[in-house]
């Protein structure tokens, strides 16, 4: 069978993506999309800026809690990153672009983060953001670089992959205004007698009623890198895989069976 032409796989990739309207299954999906696109050891979203408490990172396969703080810590010694938020220039760059590998080498970042999982490439690009903030995908490998193909696929892709992005955005916050008007929401003390502490019911009653993390986040005055974290030990506690299982239970919990 022939290759796939290059136009070919950005339809294959923009596909995958652009019929999904809520933002946290956009952004989950976009990940999925990605990786098979661009096979690759880990990809993320990130939130990188000068304040270390509002950067946040979405992995595929996810990375433990202590690997991700220390991103979190050291996101600005990022190549990457750094000329992102220098040059506001959001397409593909390698980091073979922009460092030699002994400079990259050189960083705490790499040091304490990178070598340790074995991460040697990395190719990002940006997403729509607002303020001093970027709001970047990073596409990481352990072996081989990423090729001029690859980067030119990203590159190709970028444009359409923004605007399901900024289309999901606009969605998920009309659909959000409407289910504040006139949705009920799970009960919480029902949400507390499945072992959920009263900080994370809460969080999965505005989640099920329809609101997104940036929802939540804003409603409770909290980060979305802590909704996101509530939601990691929401899904540890009731033994679910995602966020529409824990949706799922939570409803099942407060409304009444309609077995018969």
């Amino acid at each position: 069978m022939p290759a796939k032409t290059l136009h070919a796989r950005v339809l294959e990739l923009v596909g995958e993506v652009s019929g999904i309207l809520e933002i946290d299954e956009l952004r989950d999906g976009l990940l999925a999309a990605l990786r098979d696109a661009v096979p690759c050891d880990y990809v993320s979203l990130n939130q990188v800026g000068p304040d270390p408490s509002q950067n946040w990172s979405i992995v595929e396969p996810p990375l433990p809690s202590d690997v991700l703080e220390l991103f979190y810590r050291l996101a600005h010694q990022n190549p990457l990153a750094e000329r992102h938020m220098r040059t506001r220039d959001g397409r593909p760059y390698r980091l073979s672009d922009v460092v030699t590998q002994a400079q990259f080498h050189a960083t705490d970042l790499y040091r304490e983060l990178y070598a340790p999982i074995g991460v040697e490439h990395q190719i990002s690009f940006a997403l729509p953001s607002a303020g001093e903030q970027i709001l970047a995908i990073a596409l990481s490998r352990r072996e081989a670089d990423f090729t001029d193909e690859e980067r030119r696929l990203l590159a190709v892709a970028r444009p359409h992959l923004i605007q399901a992005y900024r289309n999901a955005l606009l969605h998920t916050d009309l659909m959000s205004r409407a289910s504040r008007r006139s949705a009920s929401s799970p009960d919480q003390k029902a949400l507390q007698s499945l072992g959920l502490t009263p900080a994370q019911a809460n969080v999965l009653s505005l989640i099920a009623a329809g609101q997104s993390t940036s929802d939540v986040a804003g409603e409770l005055r909290i980060s979305e890198r802590t909704v996101q974290k509530h939601l990691q030990r929401i899904y540890k506690g009731l033994g679910v895989g995602d966020r529409s299982a824990a949706i799922h239970r939570a409803w099942e919990t407060t409304l009444p069976s309609t077995d018969t």
